[in-house]
Formats: C-alpha cells, sequence, structure tokens
C-alpha cells in the first residue's frame, strides 16, 4: 500500500535519510513527511501487561494494517507496518522551484568529529529493553519558506494504535519522554513544531547544505543558495537572520546547487558548468557588534535608543552605526529577540548546536550558562568582550519591554545570566568594561523603571481580565543590568525605592485581589535579594566593596528588619562546620585580619533590631555544666550586643566547632582581640541581666550569657588575655576566675576554687579533662607517636604534665578533713587510671594508706588493664612483624626480578648497551680451593659489547649446607685482570637472597678491544654475607639501616674466567 498521501518531489535535496538511518524523510508537494525505515511488529516492545490493557481499550480488535507496508510474508495473525509522520506544510506550493530537506550536522569536537559523521545523536534509554533513541535537526525548505524542526526516533514509543499523537511543546523538555499508555498511543517518531518559526526569504531557495563546526563559539551553521545568486549562512536557532552573504551568480543567476566540503567549505555548481569554492569563516565579536546595532535599528528606530554609547561599547563600525533602517515593527523586534536569545546561550534548544554561545564573549569558559547567585563562585570575569556582553543583555531587556506583551521573565533571566556570568565586578578597568557600557545600562535601567511605572498605569485603565498591574515587573532585571557594570549602589537605591518602598509594595489594582498581583514581593523576598547581593560584595574579599556593605543605609535598615539575614551578609564566607576549618591554613583565619571584622564589630553594636526575632519566653533555663560542648542555647537576636556575640562566635569558630589546633605565638596574639572582644561582651551581658539582689542569681537570658563566657574561657582555641579579664571579673563569678586562672598558668589555683570554694569535685575533674585533651592535641602537632601520646607511665621528671597530678595534690593538702582528702584522691585515681601518671599519683599519697584501700578501685583494675594493654601490643606486634616479613619479601622478590635479566637491570641502563655482539653460553663457576659446606651454586654468563663485557652470576642459594639461611650483599668481583685493556667499572650485588631462590650479581668491565691480546683472564671471588633472620618469620633480626654485627662475611675465590678478543667479533 502507498505510505504517502501524493507522489514524492523529484529533485535530489527533496529525500533525506537521518537519524542514524532509522528514517526517511520525503517532500510531497509543499508538506515533508517522515517514515520509520524499519519495519516494526507491533506489540514488540510491550510489556506483558501493557498489552492486556490495550487489548481491553481496542475491544480486541486484530484486524487491519495501520500505516504501513503490508509485507505479506509474515504469516498470519502478524502484522507488521512503518510510523509515518507528518513532519511540515509550507503555506506556499511551488513546483518550479525545489523542495529541500537536509540534516543539520549536529556540533562536535574535532576527536569525535573522525569518528562520527552524521548529524543525529543517539541518547540511550533504561527502559528494560536494548533500544537506542536518535535525535535529528532538520532544515526545510519549499520556495520562499524555511524552518527547522527537531525529530525523535524512539522504537519504545511504538504502538498498536492510529490514534493521532498530541502536540509535542518545542520548549517542553518532559515531552520528549513520552511514553505509550493504554490511553493514549503513539508512533516511534515525534516531531517538534518549527524552531523560531517558519522565515521566509526575499528570494526562492535553491540548496542548502549543513557547515560543521568544531568551535566552541559558534554551532553548526546552514549554507543557503537562493534565486538571486546569494549563499547566506544562517543559524539553526535563528534562521530568520543571515550571518553572512557571500555572491556566486550574477543576474541572471545560473547556480542551481550547493555541496558541504570538509574544514567549513562548500562548492556551487552552475548550469554553464562553472563552480565555485566558498571557504566559509566563522563569526567574530566584531561581527556581533555591527550585526546587533543594525538590528537594533531595525527593532528600535535610529532615535529609539542611545545609539552613540552603544556603538561605543560594543566598538560597532561606522558603517554599521550609520545604517538608516525601515520603521520598526513588533516583527523586527521578535528577529531581535531571537537573535540574542542564540549569543547569548538564552535559546531553550543551546544544548543541541554546540551549548552555550557566551563562549563569544569568554574564549575560556568550559562551564555552561549559570543562573546560580551563590557566594562560592562569583571571581569577576577579565575579558574584552565583556562590554559587548553586557551590551547585548541590555538590548534584550529593552526589546522585553516594547514585546506584545512585555516579557520580564525573559529580561530577568537574562540579566541575572549575565551577572552570574561576570562575577562581582568591582573595578570596571579589571573586568574590561569601558565608561560607555556604565552609561548605556544606567539609560537602559531607565526605560525598564518607566516601562514598569507604564505598565502598572496601564493596567490600571485596562479591563480587570489584563493582569498586569504589578509595578516591579522590570525592576530585578534593572538591578542585576546594574550589577553586571559594577553599578552596585545604584542597584542597591533601586532595590530600596522600588521594592522596599511601602506605597509601591502596597498599590493594587482594585479590580484584583491582592494574592492575584503577579510578580509581587513580599517582605521577607526583598530582605532574601538584597541579602544575597549584599553578601556576595561582602565574600569578594574587595575593599572597595565591603567598605561599600558598610556604609551602605540598606545594610542598616536589613540588620534592623531581619536580624538573622543580616547577620548571614557578614558570617555566610566564614567557615561553618569542623570540615571548612581543617580546610584553612592559619595564616587564612577569618579572626587574624582585625581591620574589617572591627569594622563589623563598630557597626553591629550600633544596631537596634525594630522587631526580636526570638522571643523571651521561649527562651529555656539551661543546665549548670560550663564545659558541655552541646549546649548551643541562641541568644535572641534583639540588641546590639547579641548581634556582636553571634557574629564573633561564628569569627573565632567556638560556635562552627573549629577543631583543637596549636597556632604560632604570632597567630595566638593576632587572635587575641577578637576573643578579648567576645569574653568582655558576655560577662557585659551577663552583668546587665543580674538583678540587684545577688541571691536571685541570673536571669534565663543571663544564664544564656554565662554559659557561653564558660565555654569560651574553657575553649582548647581560646586566645583570652587574662590580665584584662581578670580585672573585669567581679568576686563572685569564681568558675570564671578558675577559668581565667587556668589561661595563666596557675592550675592549682584554679583547681583550689573548684574543689575547696565551689566544693565540687566533678568539676574539678571536668577542667582537668579538657587540660589533658588539649596536651593530647600539642603532642600530635608535635609529631609524637600515639604510643608516647597514650602512655600511662610518666617519669617523674615530667610528672607534673600530668593535668590530674594538681588535683591529686589540691585534695591531699587543702582539705581540712583528711580522710576525706585521701578519698577524693583515690577516687580521682579510679576514674582517670587510664589517662593519669600513675606512679606520681601513688607517690603523693601517704605512706599509712593500706593497700586493701586502693587495690579494687586502682590497684587491681589498673593491672588489669595494663596487662590487657600489653597483650594487645603484642599482637599489633605480631601482625605489624608478619606484614613488614610479607610486604619484604614481595620486595625482595622484585628486586630480584628485575636484576634477572640484563636489559632490567636498574644499574645498567645508565650505560646504554644496546643489543650485545655476543653471549655466551652459561657455565658453572666451581671454586679455585675448598670451598665452605655453605658455597651456593653459580652459574657465570659472559655478554660483550663494542665498550664492554658484562659478566652475570647467578646464584641459587639451595645448598643443603645454609640449612634454609638467608644471603646477603652476594656480589661477583674481579679482583685482577690480565690485560689493561679490561678494566672493572660497575659491581650490582643480590642485596637478600632468601633460601631456595635465585639472583643475579652483575659485574660491568670497560673494555678496548682493538688493545686486547688474544685473550685475558680474570681473577674472581665471590662475596656474601649469612644473615641472622628469625627461625618463625624468616625475617631479618636487625630491623635498622645495614646488617647487623652477628652477620658473618664471606669470600670464596673462584676459578679464572677467560675473555677473548674474539669474541667482541661475534
Amino acid at each position: 500500500m502507498n505510505v504517502l498521501p501524493a507522489s514524492a518531489r523529484s529533485n535530489p535535496d527533496a529525500i533525506c535519510i537521518t537519524c542514524d538511518g532509522r528514517v526517511v524523510v520525503v517532500a510531497s508537494g509543499n508538506a515533508f513527511f517522515a517514515v520509520s525505515g524499519t519495519s516494526v511488529p507491533h506489540g514488540t516492545w510491550f510489556t506483558k501487561e501493557e498489552e492486556e490493557q490495550l487489548e481491553e481499550v481496542k475491544g480486541h480488535e486484530s484486524d487491519g494494517i495501520i500505516g504501513g507496508f503490508d509485507d505479506g510474508d509474515e504469516g498470519e495473525g502478524q502484522r507488521r507496518g512503518h510510523d509515518v509522520e507528518k513532519v511540515l506544510k509550507f503555506r506556499q506550493s511551488s513546483q518550479v522551484h525545489p523542495a529541500i530537506v537536509v540534516e543539520v550536522p549536529e556540533h562536535e569536537d574535532e576527536d569525535t568529529l573522525n569518528s562520527r559523521g552524521s548529524g543525529s545523536a543517539s541518547m540511550s534509554f533504561d527502559m528494560g529493553v536494548d533500544v537506542e533513541a536518535f535525535t535529528s535537526l532538520l532544515f526545510l525548505a519549499s520556495g520562499r519558506e524555511c524552518a527547522v524542526v527537531e525529530m525523535l526516533y524512539n522504537p519504545r514509543l511504538y504502538s498498536n494504535s492510529g490514534n493521532k499523537r498530541p502536540a509535542l511543546n518545542e520548549d517542553d523538555l518532559e515531552d520528549r519522554a513520552i511514553l505509550p499508555s493504554s490511553s493514549i498511543s503513539c508512533g516511534s517518531l515525534v516531531v517538534s513544531s518549527p524552531r523560531r518559526g517558519i522565515a521566509t526569504l526575499a528570494s526562492p531557495i535553491l540548496a542548502a547544505v549543513g557547515i560543521q563546526s568544531t568551535s566552541k563559539r559558534t554551532g553548526p551553521l546552514m549554507a543557503i543558495l537562493t534565486n538571486d545568486g546569494l549563499v547566506q549562512t544562517r543559524s539553526p536557532s535563528c534562521i530568520a537572520i543571515p550571518l553572512s552573504t557571500i555572491e556566486v551568480g550574477t543576474s541572471p543567476n545560473d547556480y542551481f546547487t550547493l555541496r558541504a566540503l570538509p574544514n567549513r567549505e562548500a562548492v556551487a555548481v552552475s548550469y554553464s558548468g562553472e563552480g565555485r569554492l566558498i571557504l566559509f569563516r566563522e563569526d567574530t565579536v566584531q561581527d556581533l557588534a555591527n550585526r546587533m546595532m543594525k538590528l537594533s535599528i531595525d527593532a528600535f528606530g535610529s532615535s529609539g535608543f542611545s545609539r552613540r554609547e552603544l556603538s561605543e561599547s560594543v566598538e560597532a563600525k561606522f558603517s554599521a552605526t550609520s545604517y538608516v533602517g525601515p520603521e520598526p515593527t513588533n516583527s523586527a523586534r521578535t528577529i531581535l529577540r531571537q537573535y540574542l536569545e542564540m549569543v547569548l546561550g538564552l535559546d531553550t534548544h543551546g544544548d543541541f548546536n554546540g551549548g552555550d554561545a557566551t563562549s563569544w564573549f569568554f574564549d575560556d569558559d568550559k562551564q555552561g550558562t549559570e543562573t546560580s547567585t551563590g557566594f562560592d563562585s562569583r571571581e569577576p570575569r577579565k575579558t574584552p568582550n565583556s562590554s559587548t556582553f553586557i551590551s547585548a543583555t541590555a538590548i534584550l531587556c529593552l526589546v522585553c519591554t516594547q514585546l506584545a506583551p512585555p516579557n520580564p521573565s525573559l529580561a530577568n533571566r537574562a540579566a541575572k545570566c549575565c551577572a552570574a556570568k561576570l562575577g562581582v565586578v568591582s573595578n570596571i578597568k579589571e573586568s574590561g568594561i569601558n565608561i560607555s557600557t556604565v552609561k548605556f545600562c544606567q539609560d537602559i535601567v531607565q526605560r525598564l523603571l518607566m516601562a514598569s511605572e507604564s505598565n502598572a498605569v496601564e493596567a490600571t485603565t485596562t479591563t480587570p481580565t489584563r493582569s498586569r498591574n504589578n509595578q516591579n515587573e522590570f525592576v530585578e532585571a534593572a538591578t542585576w543590568l546594574l550589577r553586571s557594570c559594577g553599578e552596585h549602589q545604584h542597584a542597591i537605591d533601586i532595590q530600596q525605592e522600588k521594592l522596599a518602598n511601602p506605597a509601591v509594595k502596597n498599590s493594587k489594582n482594585t479590580s484584583e485581589q491582592p494574592s492575584r498581583t503577579r510578580g509581587a514581593w513580599s517582605q521577607l523576598k526583598y530582605e532574601s535579594f538584597l541579602a544575597s547581593h549584599l553578601g556576595e560584595l561582602w565574600s569578594h574579599g574587595d575593599e572597595s566593596t565591603r567598605e561599600l556593605v558598610l556604609e551602605s543605609q540598606a545594610t542598616r535598615q536589613l540588620l534592623e528588619s531581619n536580624p538573622l539575614l543580616g547577620l548571614g551578609v557578614f558570617t555566610f564566607s566564614l567557615p561553618s562546620n569542623e570540615e571548612h576549618w581543617r580546610a584553612l591554613d592559619a595564616h587564612e583565619d577569618p579572626a587574624a585580619s582585625n581591620i574589617f571584622p572591627k569594622k563589623v564589630i563598630k557597626l553591629l553594636k550600633t544596631i537596634r533590631p525594630l522587631i526580636p526575632y526570638d522571643k523571651r519566653e521561649k527562651i529555656v533555663q539551661i543546665e549548670s555544666s560550663a564545659f558541655s560542648e552541646d549546649n548551643n542555647c541562641q541568644l535572641p537576636l534583639e540588641s546590639g550586643r547579641v548581634l556582636t556575640v553571634t557574629y564573633l562566635e561564628s569569627l573565632v569558630g567556638i560556635s562552627t566547632k573549629k577543631p583543637t589546633s596549636k597556632g604560632s605565638p604570632q597567630f595566638v596574639e593576632s587572635t587575641t582581640e577578637m576573643h578579648n572582644e567576645l569574653a568582655l561582651l558576655l560577662l557585659e551581658g551577663v552583668l546587665s541581666e543580674r538583678s540587684d539582689d545577688e541571691s536571685e542569681g541570673d536571669s534565663a537570658l543571663g544564664s544564656i550569657y554565662r554559659s557561653k563566657l564558660r565555654r569560651l574561657l574553657g575553649w582548647s582555641n581560646a586566645a583570652v588575655d587574662p590580665s584584662t579579664l581578670m580585672s573585669a571579673l567581679p568576686a563572685s563569678f569564681l568558675r570564671e576566675r578558675a577559668l581565667v586562672l587556668g589561661q595563666l598558668g596557675r592550675h592549682e589555683d584554679a583547681l583550689r576554687i573548684f574543689y575547696c570554694e565551689l566544693k565540687s569535685l566533678d568539676l574539678a575533674l571536668e577542667y582537668c579533662d579538657a587540660r589533658f585533651e588539649k596536651q593530647q592535641v600539642q603532642n600530635t602537632f608535635g609529631d609524637k607517636s600515639s604510643l608516647l601520646e597514650n602512655r600511662s607511665d610518666f617519669t617523674a621528671s615530667n610528672s607534673m604534665a600530668c593535668p590530674y597530678i594538681p588535683l591529686v595534690a589540691v585534695a591531699l593538702n587543702t582539705d581540712k578533713d583528711l580522710t576525706a582528702g585521701i578519698l577524693a584522691a583515690i577516687k580521682v585515681l579510679s576514674l582517670r587510671r587510664k589517662n593519669i601518671n600513675r606512679s606520681a599519683a601513688l607517690r603523693l599519697l601517704p605512706k599509712n594508706i593500706p593497700i586493701a584501700a586502693l587495690s579494687q578501685s586502682f590497684l587491681v583494675p589498673a593491672l588489669i588493664e595494663g596487662e590487657s594493654q600489653a597483650r594487645r601490643m603484642e599482637v599489633v606486634s605480631s601482625l605489624l612483624r608478619s606484614k613488614y616479613v610479607r610486604l619484604k619479601r614481595a620486595l625482595t622478590e622484585a628486586q630480584l626480578k628485575s636484576q634477572s635479566s640484563i636489559h632490567t637491570v636498574p644499574g645498567l641502563k645508565s650505560l646504554s648497551l644496546g643489543e650485545p655482539i655476543y653471549v655466551s653460553k652459561p657455565f658453572k663457576a666451581r671454586p679455585s680451593n675448598i670451598a665452605h659446606s655453605h658455597f651456593p651454586d653459580i652459574s657465570v654468563t659472559k655478554y660483550f659489547f663494542s665498550r664492554y663485557v658484562v659478566i652475570q652470576a647467578s646464584v641459587t642459594n639451595s645448598v643443603p649446607g645454609l640449612e634454609l639461611k638467608t644471603l646477603g650483599d652476594v656480589q661477583l668481583i674481579v679482583a685482577e685482570s690480565s690485560d689493561d685493556a679490561l678494566l672493572p667499572s660497575i659491581n650490582i650485588s643480590v642485596k637478600v637472597l632468601p633460601p631456595t631462590m635465585s639472583g643475579c650479581s652483575w659485574c660491568v668491565l670497560a673494555a678496548s678491544s682493538q688493545r686486547l691480546d688474544g685473550s685475558a683472564v680474570l681473577t674472581c671471588e665471590l662475596r656474601y654475607k649469612i644473615l641472622e633472620v628469625d627461625s618463625a618469620t624468616g625475617a631479618p633480626l636487625s630491623f635498622g639501616g645495614g646488617f647487623a654485627k652477628p652477620n658473618r662475611s664471606f669470600v670464596e675465590e673462584i676459578q679464572d674466567i677467560e675473555i677473548r678478543r674474539a669474541e667482541f667479533e661475534g
């Protein structure tokens, strides 16, 4: 049966095989049809459940053939068919000019281009079957009309139903993954609507070819030959705009065909037999500037925009600047919008034609379009084309205001992408932005703001069905545009004027409900947007941007209205967890530089938040423990003091779990000022929240202040100046004074306060535990081994280094009740027996204490733990020794293997021996005299080269007299040569030769064969050692460098070796 409704067109370009040979596209009249080239059995790709559902819906219909060829030989009941899909139908019907369908080549790099010539892109789906889908981009033309469509071929989409396929939205990526269901069926072909619509050219199209591109700057192009003899290049993403024009034919034109060649070349042929070779060059930024200038004049008119500033910004040529276009139309503005979307990387189809087109402006760019506004990747881009990029974005924002209807979402997206690409611009000269660009952007911003106001006024006079009453439609785009060109203060002023103004925010159309106002900004959205902008400026680290943040009135207002977001401006760039702190070097610590932290503290102290972030009734009384790391009760952000405390806690790292570190004295001194400031503010908070009657204790808020103060003083990283804080502490602050005394190194005085005045052994133990943890960290940074760090048997000379010994001494010497003091000392020994210096602690105890008082609580558990630790160390030692023996044997085998061949010996590679002239047969070397019983087996081989003689001695340690002993430093030595033409040069020994194994020792002699008289005799000897090894493991008893003294050395003289001159001749 026939597939097409009418006969196909006869010209060569009217048919195209695409989708990697799976689909054929044919022109029929002024329409184009796609036919799947593979005959697919119906139901092949369905699961059992899908088939049952289809049968129920179809009512068990089983006859008929659907839209395909009748194969006729598949047997009864088996139906096969081809998918037929109508691709596109043009309005004009031309039988005079050819119909053209050409596959647009896919963008490939140079490596994949050599292996893939098709324009089809394959996609693999995990659908339970081994099936592959293909997409292709097609150029269609008939008469003066042309279009670009995208086609998807996926056999998984094939079904038994002939129902019409639902329309595919070209901008919805989810439509590409349509699967068949029991209610909706479709074929294996999906065709999108024309990309950017159907374009109409000035002259009929005669031929077209796709031009492959391997450049990041431009994607693939279409070269189009028209009836007037012109060849134009056009982008598939914006087919309506010619990028370049070449004249090949004169009037009347007789060039009729065009064919592509490699390397961006094409050939045009005429009826008279003439041919012209065409080389298509890539577009430059200058071409972009000139074209954008002309298109802008077409869209806005000569005086509809700041033409002078734009020409100076993009450095357009005079021919483009002086261009006088036609009257501006909405169609011209639509074309300008499409073109700018393409070059700015905002085209939804940009992923098919080569990705982000912003590589025009950033030649080193390797990432896609970024729409994120995060703080971590906001470095400014330094390129001479930044001005062109910003100007193109500004033009697109302007054209969005004059579309019908206006398109603020596109303007916002374009301006935001521009700011994300350029990063935080603090200096326009360093970022490659000229003054004209800034002036042009300022003019565009004014137009955007005017457009927002005019839209709001227009909406109030139109019918209620027109919902465009938001005055802030283009305000966001205006702020992003100003940020792109470094006008941050201007952007902040506009945000405050347009977004934070209550009169503007509360204005609305009376004909609509407030909730239906499109794009309205809430207070939280405005504050989040402002905090994001200020945070990026602060995180940028430039002095000018940080000064702008500190001096801006918007920062103060944000801190007053939303203290949490306001603090985030200054704390977002600080390390937020232990991992971030460990990644910083000591000189990168934010508290080490006091210039800007001081200014932030000065600002925060003057802030008076309008609304407290937390309610006082939500504050709960915290526990009295001063050393609990889990105590993270937050202060309500209701005063400048609290804001400063919260900022300083994040700055020094106490609230973000900064790990304990051992800094240099210079580093500690640089951070002391910030720690002192935090401690004094916390002390001020405790005192301000206390009542006149001290017996009542602290309030709930005062308890939080006191807890934070104690945590800071007991923190291992604290760098508070003790003398400064001691003078400020009241006499009743005993625990705080004890912690400060500990900072001064007066640990016994601190422990006396805990034990005697506060009557708390638990607090004293917590203080000692904090000291012990800090001591462990210092030992770690001092590169001491873990065994030395954890040992409990300290020597008498450093017994006071144990943090628990002073507590034992205080308990014994200061307690009025001697018995209670002894019990407290024994309790300390019992609870901290793993960490305490046991011998020093026992020496402090009175001699009349009975053993029974210590045995159950301290001595017996200590002995059991010591014995258990000794057994664990023995097991660890055995495991390590076994691992050492295994690695040592593997190393020995590798060394023996590397010395087994003359071409792999490391010591001979420097000689560049090459191939030997002659190699003698191996012979067994025998001792000249009576040798020892453990003399090993030796086989000698001679290698002759032009300048060297290499003697290989293969030694096997398998003599029964050795009794499985290991040999070491086995080497063959030439003790004497009978002719000066042979001189010993290099000796390579076998370092270790285990029992039953073989190794090769090498001896190299420098040879001069011309001076050799007949032959020469070499007096040789074998030197080796018998190593003392462990009989259980076979490892050497000496683990140090070299071998120990007990290793016995032997020198055995072997029979002479004869070297003849004839052997050098092969």
